[in-house]
């Protein structure tokens, strides 16, 4: 444990000698407002204490709702560090919105399912993805005791499918992919329609006799698309003319809260193989000396701050001003498709690692959610980080039981739809190494 230490009046603070300060600490990168009444005495020592002893383990997601996220997740992909994700998605079809009317002798052309990349993909866009459409066997409906969808839940779907579609996906593409289904499925609706059958008058009905839809991924992609859930399913029929007379009739999503992902994970093979139900939470001197974050397929990192305490035994502590958190990603673990989180929030947590409050800044009016503000190291790639005032926090957790497990869990605001992930790096290792960075005062 390193120390430097400044010594000052806090009545004759002055901006000059906190610029000494922060130039000496060569490596933080925001100022520090350490006010000038933190302590009652006039002489005090400012001390910095740049440590590496937080407690990084990886943590095992048991379940998150995945329904109502405006998001269709649909393929698979294959990561050397996380293991084989795959995801399909379920969705509730119902009537449409419009009114319609099929004149006699209008003929049925096509039926379709028409989604809408919303700008997220992950995997490898250089190779052919294929997605299909299958249609449910029962209608959506909650499982028992719950209100919403999980990652989890899924639903069967028939086989063979009702129509596929392969195609070479442009990266960030705001493109449709249009899926052409079963004509005798299209025909059978068709002909509902134009006879205004009961099967299609009212959403009960309708959901009885058109039970859903299953996007779904082949096995063979190396590619995760994300659609916006505004997905379309579209009849084509053209009325009877002298010139032929195009028409369509759209059915698109009932409920938002019936259309949910399935996200499962396969780690074997991987350094977090054991993280599971029977291995809730793996220290990360166990795991290369890494930490292993992707909400998504059931892992993330957290953070603990189990020496805190030590800081009672320095001397003549009296209390902490600034703490920092400085969370470093493993170098060279984040290139290609394998992109960084652009924003991550720190949720506290306890012994049983559920999601808490997310740390905030207070500001002037309302507190605002930290999300480490990244930085990237393009040149050497060793300084890359995100940077949180854990200041607050620890103030409380130094004054807590010698036995508290809390700690803080790190995951994106839009966790259940997004599969940027990161790797961090402990202590360990020592040119890319998590850092805390604690100011604290103490009586001269």
């Amino acid at each position: 444990m390193k120390k430097k230490y400044w010594y000052f009046n806090i009545f004759t603070l002055s901006f000059t000698l906190l610029f000494i300060l922060f130039s000496i600490c060569s490596c933080e990168k925001q100022n520090i407002d350490f006010g000038s009444n933190f302590i009652d005495n006039s002489i005090t020592n400012l001390i910095l204490v740049d440590t590496s002893t937080a407690e990084i383990s990886t943590v095992y997601v048991d379940s998150f709702v995945s329904s109502n996220t405006n998001t269709i997740l649909a393929g698979k992909y294959k990561d050397n560090q996380f293991g084989i994700v795959a995801s399909q998605s379920f969705v509730q079809i119902g009537i449409p919105a419009s009114t319609y009317d099929i004149p006699n002798g209008s003929v049925f052309d096509s039926l379709e399912v028409i989604l809408k990349m919303n700008k997220s993909y992950y995997g490898d866009t250089l190779s052919p993805y294929k997605i299909s459409i299958h249609q449910l066997k029962l209608p959506i409906t909650y499982p028992a005791n719950q209100y919403s969808f999980y990652n989890t839940n899924s639903r069967e779907y028939t086989s063979p499918e009702l129509g596929s579609n392969q195609l070479l996906i442009k990266p960030a593409s705001s493109d449709t992919i249009a899926i052409k289904l079963s004509s005798s499925l299209g025909q059978d609706l068709f002909n509902k329609l134009q006879i205004k059958d009961p099967a299609v008058q009212t959403i009960e009905q309708f959901i009885s006799y058109f039970k859903g839809l299953a996007i779904v991924g082949d096995i063979n992609n190396n590619l995760m698309m994300g659609f916006k859930d505004s997905l379309t399913m579209r009849l084509h029929y053209h009325k009877p003319s002298v010139f032929e007379e195009n028409a369509i009739i759209d059915f698109g999503i009932n409920e938002a809260n019936y259309q949910f992902n399935n996200i499962s994970t396969d780690r074997t093979g991987t350094a977090i193989a054991d993280l599971g139900p029977a291995n809730k939470q793996l220290l990360s001197t166990n795991t290369q000396n890494t930490g292993y974050d992707q909400y998504i397929s059931g892992a993330l990192v957290k953070i603990r701050f189990p020496y805190l305490q030590n800081l009672y035994q320095l001397p003549n502590f009296i209390k902490i001003i600034k703490a920092e958190l400085v969370v470093k990603p493993v170098q060279n673990s984040f290139s290609g498709f394998y992109q960084l989180p652009p924003l991550l929030r720190l949720s506290a947590t306890d012994q049983t690692n559920q999601l808490g409050t997310d740390l905030t800044i207070a500001s002037s009016t309302i507190p605002s959610v930290q999300y480490g503000n990244l930085y990237i190291d393009n040149l050497y790639g060793t300084e890359t980080a995100y940077t949180y005032d854990i200041t607050s926090y620890l103030q409380a957790q130094i004054a807590t039981s010698l036995e508290n497990k809390n700690g803080l869990l790190i995951l994106p605001p839009n966790a259940s739809s997004i599969f940027n992930r990161i790797l961090i790096a402990n202590g360990a290792i020592s040119n890319n190494k998590t850092q805390v960075k604690i100011y604290y005062a103490s009586v001269k």
